[in-house]
Protein backbone atom coordinates (compact mmCIF):
# COMPACT_ATOMS: atom_id res chain seq x y z
CA UNK A 1 0.00 0.00 0.00
CA UNK A 2 2.83 2.37 0.70
CA UNK A 3 5.00 1.34 -2.22
CA UNK A 4 7.71 0.11 0.15
CA UNK A 5 8.51 -2.81 2.41
CA UNK A 6 10.13 -0.77 5.19
CA UNK A 7 7.90 0.64 7.91
CA UNK A 8 8.20 2.10 11.40
CA UNK A 9 5.96 2.77 14.39
CA UNK A 10 5.43 5.89 16.44
CA UNK A 11 8.31 6.04 18.95
CA UNK A 12 8.06 7.04 22.59
CA UNK A 13 5.16 6.89 25.02
CA UNK A 14 1.68 8.33 25.37
CA UNK A 15 0.55 10.77 28.10
CA UNK A 16 -0.05 7.86 30.50
CA UNK A 17 3.49 6.55 30.00
CA UNK A 18 2.49 3.54 27.87
CA UNK A 19 4.59 2.67 24.84
CA UNK A 20 3.22 3.93 21.53
CA UNK A 21 4.08 0.54 20.01
CA UNK A 22 1.00 -1.41 19.05
CA UNK A 23 0.17 -4.80 20.51
CA UNK A 24 -3.03 -6.81 20.13
CA UNK A 25 -2.87 -7.71 23.83
CA UNK A 26 -2.85 -4.06 24.91
CA UNK A 27 -5.39 -3.04 22.25
CA UNK A 28 -7.73 -5.79 23.51
CA UNK A 29 -7.39 -4.50 27.07
CA UNK A 30 -8.28 -0.95 26.02
CA UNK A 31 -11.30 -1.70 23.77
CA UNK A 32 -13.69 -0.01 26.21
CA UNK A 33 -11.49 3.01 26.88
CA UNK A 34 -11.94 6.49 25.47
CA UNK A 35 -10.40 6.93 22.00
CA UNK A 36 -7.56 9.00 23.49
CA UNK A 37 -6.58 6.09 25.76
CA UNK A 38 -6.89 3.13 23.38
CA UNK A 39 -3.82 1.40 21.96
CA UNK A 40 -4.01 2.34 18.29
CA UNK A 41 -1.74 1.17 15.51
CA UNK A 42 0.02 3.87 13.49
CA UNK A 43 2.29 2.60 10.71
CA UNK A 44 4.72 4.99 9.07
CA UNK A 45 6.82 4.58 5.94
CA UNK A 46 10.41 4.29 7.22
CA UNK A 47 12.32 7.50 6.70
CA UNK A 48 9.23 9.56 5.82
CA UNK A 49 9.45 13.10 7.20
CA UNK A 50 5.84 14.25 6.63
CA UNK A 51 4.61 13.14 10.05
CA UNK A 52 1.64 11.42 8.38
CA UNK A 53 1.17 7.74 9.05
CA UNK A 54 0.53 5.40 6.13
CA UNK A 55 -2.31 3.73 8.05
CA UNK A 56 -4.01 4.14 11.40
CA UNK A 57 -5.92 1.22 12.92
CA UNK A 58 -8.24 1.40 15.91
CA UNK A 59 -10.38 -1.22 17.65
CA UNK A 60 -13.25 -0.41 19.99
CA UNK A 61 -16.08 -2.19 21.76
CA UNK A 62 -19.47 -1.49 20.18
CA UNK A 63 -23.03 -1.78 21.53
CA UNK A 64 -24.55 -1.49 18.06
CA UNK A 65 -23.54 -2.15 14.50
CA UNK A 66 -24.70 -0.85 11.13
CA UNK A 67 -27.16 -2.97 9.22
CA UNK A 68 -25.80 -4.79 6.21
CA UNK A 69 -26.80 -2.70 3.25
CA UNK A 70 -25.89 -5.20 0.57
CA UNK A 71 -25.14 -4.33 -3.01
CA UNK A 72 -28.35 -2.72 -4.19
CA UNK A 73 -26.46 -0.52 -6.61
CA UNK A 74 -27.51 2.63 -4.74
CA UNK A 75 -24.31 3.10 -2.74
CA UNK A 76 -22.22 6.23 -3.27
CA UNK A 77 -19.26 5.89 -5.64
CA UNK A 78 -16.28 4.23 -4.01
CA UNK A 79 -18.25 2.35 -1.32
CA UNK A 80 -17.68 -1.41 -1.44
CA UNK A 81 -19.23 -3.99 0.90
CA UNK A 82 -17.56 -7.29 1.78
CA UNK A 83 -19.24 -10.49 3.03
CA UNK A 84 -17.12 -10.86 6.17
CA UNK A 85 -17.87 -10.41 9.86
CA UNK A 86 -21.22 -8.73 10.49
CA UNK A 87 -20.55 -5.60 8.48
CA UNK A 88 -17.57 -4.68 6.34
CA UNK A 89 -17.05 -1.87 3.85
CA UNK A 90 -14.39 0.29 2.32
CA UNK A 91 -14.65 3.87 1.21
CA UNK A 92 -12.52 4.11 -1.94
CA UNK A 93 -8.83 3.88 -0.98
CA UNK A 94 -9.09 5.84 2.26
CA UNK A 95 -10.87 3.78 4.90
CA UNK A 96 -12.16 0.36 5.90
CA UNK A 97 -14.56 -0.56 8.69
CA UNK A 98 -15.33 -4.02 10.00
CA UNK A 99 -17.71 -5.12 12.76
CA UNK A 100 -17.54 -8.63 14.15
CA UNK A 101 -19.36 -10.49 16.91
CA UNK A 102 -17.27 -10.68 20.05
CA UNK A 103 -18.84 -10.02 23.46
CA UNK A 104 -16.45 -8.11 25.75
CA UNK A 105 -16.46 -6.30 29.10
CA UNK A 106 -14.34 -3.43 30.28
CA UNK A 107 -11.19 -4.33 32.18
CA UNK A 108 -12.00 -5.59 35.66
CA UNK A 109 -15.21 -7.25 34.47
CA UNK A 110 -17.50 -4.67 36.09
CA UNK A 111 -18.46 -2.87 32.92
CA UNK A 112 -21.31 -3.33 30.52
CA UNK A 113 -21.17 -6.32 28.16
CA UNK A 114 -20.86 -5.14 24.57
CA UNK A 115 -21.68 -7.62 21.78
CA UNK A 116 -19.43 -6.33 18.98
CA UNK A 117 -15.95 -5.15 18.16
CA UNK A 118 -15.41 -2.43 15.56
CA UNK A 119 -12.20 -2.28 13.60
CA UNK A 120 -11.39 0.88 11.66
CA UNK A 121 -8.50 1.53 9.30
CA UNK A 122 -7.65 4.88 7.74
CA UNK A 123 -5.14 5.13 4.90
CA UNK A 124 -3.58 8.56 4.36
CA UNK A 125 -4.05 9.46 0.67
CA UNK A 126 -0.73 11.34 0.55
CA UNK A 127 1.11 8.23 1.76
CA UNK A 128 -0.70 5.51 -0.21
CA UNK A 129 0.76 4.02 -3.36
CA UNK A 130 -1.29 4.89 -6.46
CA UNK A 131 -1.65 1.12 -6.95
CA UNK A 132 -3.34 0.62 -3.54
CA UNK A 133 -7.03 -0.29 -3.52
CA UNK A 134 -9.84 -0.34 -1.01
CA UNK A 135 -9.56 -4.12 -1.06
CA UNK A 136 -5.94 -3.77 0.14
CA UNK A 137 -7.22 -1.85 3.15
CA UNK A 138 -9.82 -4.55 3.89
CA UNK A 139 -7.20 -7.31 3.62
CA UNK A 140 -5.05 -5.55 6.25
CA UNK A 141 -8.01 -4.78 8.53
CA UNK A 142 -9.38 -8.33 8.26
CA UNK A 143 -5.98 -9.77 9.15
CA UNK A 144 -5.62 -7.53 12.21
CA UNK A 145 -9.24 -8.23 13.19
CA UNK A 146 -8.61 -11.99 13.03
CA UNK A 147 -5.69 -11.47 15.40
CA UNK A 148 -7.87 -9.36 17.70
CA UNK A 149 -10.61 -12.01 17.70
CA UNK A 150 -7.99 -14.65 18.57
CA UNK A 151 -6.66 -12.41 21.40
CA UNK A 152 -10.21 -11.96 22.76
CA UNK A 153 -11.12 -15.65 22.42
CA UNK A 154 -14.00 -15.16 19.97
CA UNK A 155 -12.54 -16.49 16.72
CA UNK A 156 -15.47 -18.79 15.93
CA UNK A 157 -18.10 -16.09 16.57
CA UNK A 158 -16.24 -13.42 14.60
CA UNK A 159 -16.78 -15.04 11.16
CA UNK A 160 -13.58 -13.58 9.72
CA UNK A 161 -12.16 -15.64 6.85
CA UNK A 162 -8.45 -16.25 6.21
CA UNK A 163 -8.86 -14.65 2.77
CA UNK A 164 -11.07 -11.66 1.97
CA UNK A 165 -13.58 -12.77 -0.68
CA UNK A 166 -14.32 -10.61 -3.68
CA UNK A 167 -16.89 -7.92 -2.94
Amino acid sequence: MGGTDKFSELPGTDDAGHSNKFSLKRAASTLHDDVTERNQCDVFIAGDKTGHSLIEVDFSAAKDRPKTEGSSGGEPAGITFYPIGLYAKTNARTSAILYFKCPTRAAGGGGELTPYVRGYLYGAPDQMSPKATGRDLMVVLNSLSRGMARQLGCTSQAALPAQVPKA
